[in-house]
């Protein structure tokens, strides 16, 4: 009997144990949503029960280049009635801008007025100086024997001038060819000798006429005089030949042109006329002997 009643009471102690860990074990109820707090409810929950909340993540500051400037609010509107304010004055371009509707696009003044062409002086048509180096052709045309040419022949000379302006010039020269050949023989003998007479001229002064042409080939006609030098042989009173220099006067004409290689450099020809008179010519008689000459002439001159 014993024995049976403390069996009986072992098991209702189990019994009542286990109840108290299940009722332990179990979740508290929630209350409905809506339902007020109260100090029962409330403690109902305990703080390591309560479901977490999510979190927002944690994202780095922006950076200065990842923030964008803000627009200004606008400004408010008027009171009814007032004046419009007036607007801001667009800011003035930095230096270092580009602007593209200032200076670069600003139209080119407008041009001086005509200048009256009989104001505009005229210069020479390529320089003021000149030195020229010529070489002649030289044969008879006419006139009497001395003071004329009898041979054909070969010279040459050089002139130096000076243009005034774009038409006129001036210049000087001297040149000398062949101007006769002669056969003398000796008295008492069959022997005989052969003498080459020359002429020099110097051309004091001659004037020179340009046609005022802007091409490379410029006409000219020219005019001048000087003096002449024949230098010959004559048998003297003994019947000796002897050199005899005799002076006379010559007048110079042309008609030429100039033909520009460069700038400075000319190559021209002419076609002169030459007239000597020499006064008591020895062989020729008292009074003036008068000769006539053409002359074929080439030159090469610089010009600056």
């Amino acid at each position: 009997m014993t024995l049976r009643t403390t069996m009986i009471a072992f098991t209702g102690l189990l019994t009542v144990g286990a109840s108290r860990v299940a009722g332990a074990q179990q979740p508290a109820s929630v209350p409905p949503p809506g339902t007020p707090l109260t100090p029962q409810s409330a403690a109902v929950l305990a703080p390591e029960d309560a479901a977490p909340v999510a979190q927002p993540p944690e994202t780095a500051p922006p950076t200065p280049s990842e923030i964008l400037p803000t627009t200004p609010a606008p400004a408010p509107y008027g009171t009814p009635g007032a004046a419009p304010a007036a607007p801001a004055a667009p800011p003035a371009p930095g230096p270092g801008n580009m602007d593209y509707g200032g200076t670069m696009m600003t139209p080119l003044p407008p041009p001086p007025p005509p200048l009256d062409p009989s104001a505009i002086s005229r210069g020479p048509w390529r320089g003021r100086g000149w030195l020229a180096l010529r070489m002649s052709v030289t044969g008879p045309v006419g006139g009497e024997l001395g003071a004329r040419p009898s041979v054909l022949s070969f010279g040459g000379g050089g002139d130096v001038g000076w243009r005034i302006n774009n038409v006129v010039g001036l210049g000087t020269g001297l040149s000398g060819q062949i101007h006769s050949r002669i056969r003398v023989r000796e008295v008492g003998t069959n022997e005989s000798a052969r003498f080459n007479n020359g002429l020099l001229y110097w051309d004091a002064a001659f004037l020179r006429l340009y046609v005022p042409i802007k091409h490379r080939f410029q006409p000219y006609i020219e005019v001048g005089g000087g003096l002449a030098r024949l230098n010959h042989h004559a048998a003297d009173a003994t019947g000796t030949v002897v050199p005899l220099r005799s002076y006379g006067g010559q007048v110079r004409a042309a008609l030429g042109f100039e033909a520009w290689l460069t700038s400075t450099f000319t190559f021209g020809f002419s076609g002169t006329y030459r007239m000597n008179a020499f006064h008591d010519l020895p062989g020729q008689g008292p009074g003036w002997s008068v000769g006539h000459a053409m002359q074929g002439v080439i030159d090469f001159a610089a010009h600056w």
